[in-house]
């Protein structure tokens, strides 16, 4: 089976310069074409069911390109994106530092950092985060059986869990919005055949 693992298109939060996390924004215009344009680069790949986090800017992006594909589109509640920004989710980086100074002033590095292990107030650990990822692929590998491609459409820290915990690529993993990973899901360790718009620093 090859899995094709997407990461949502342009979002509110992008735009508006939000911490994003749990807090549940919908795609922008610019993101919604460009998510078109990814649907018609998988026309060839034979792909027959697109699974989705329930956040608004995966299940729109995966609406599209089930629309395009003529796929069923099936929600998997733990492939949402981490709550990596705990009381800050939703806020604008501004606007956090003007309220949350205290809260901020806790955290080492970058607020939500999926490689850090300082946490903000309220976020999920990455432990636990990673236990909810390795759940959601097993129920994909598990409902996808006998498909000869699928797709999956989640987010940036459940795509870095996956690089780092299932796939065993080591490095700091980035990814552009709509990144594209394609897996071989045959053999015994599934393995990366490709990616658009992922870069891993070793």
């Amino acid at each position: 089976m090859r899995l094709y693992l997407v990461r949502h298109g342009e979002a509110q939060d992008d735009i508006e310069d939000c911490y994003g996390g749990i807090a549940d924004f919908e795609l922008t215009e610019l993101g919604r074409e460009t998510a078109k344009q990814l649907a018609a680069k998988l026309q060839s790949k034979r792909i027959t069911q697109v699974y989705t986090s329930p956040y608004k800017r995966a299940s729109e992006t995966a609406g599209i390109i089930g629309n395009h594909l003529h796929c069923d589109v099936r929600t998997i509640s733990n492939l949402r994106e981490r709550n990596s920004y705990g009381v800050l989710s939703g806020v604008t980086k501004k606007r956090a530092a003007e309220i949350f100074p205290h809260v901020l002033a806790t955290v080492t590095g970058k607020p939500g950092d999926y490689y850090s292990d300082s946490l903000v107030l309220g976020a999920e650990p990455r432990t636990d985060f990673d236990e909810r990822v390795r759940r959601a692929i097993d129920e994909v590998a598990q409902a996808a059986a006998g498909c000869e491609a699928v797709c999956v459409v989640t987010h940036g820290n459940v795509t870095r869990s996956v690089y780092r915990n299932i796939l065993r690529v080591e490095g700091k993993v980035e990814l552009d919005l709509l990144a594209l990973t394609e897996i071989d899901w045959n053999s015994g360790q599934p393995r990366v055949l490709a990616n658009d718009g992922v870069t891993v620093k070793r």
